[in-house]
């Protein structure tokens, strides 16, 4: 599912509490969570910055997990 927001700042909010909220985000939800991520960058909602900081928090959370 795809987030569509008019406003960026609400999506990466959005993208944050479904993704970085799961207790125990593993590589199922990593690849979710990057998915999300290029969808919302691929449609315009985010920057590709706001992308890659994404993709950093995705992999950050993923390694605290290991």
């Amino acid at each position: 599912m795809i987030m569509r927001h008019d406003n960026g700042m609400t999506a990466i909010g959005q993208w944050r509490n479904r993704f970085l909220g799961l207790p125990g985000f593993h590589e199922d939800d990593y690849q979710r969570a990057l998915l999300q991520a290029q969808a919302l960058e691929h449609d315009g909602v985010i920057s590709t910055r706001e992308w890659i900081e994404l993709v950093r928090q995705a992999n950050q959370a993923l390694m605290t997990v290991r």
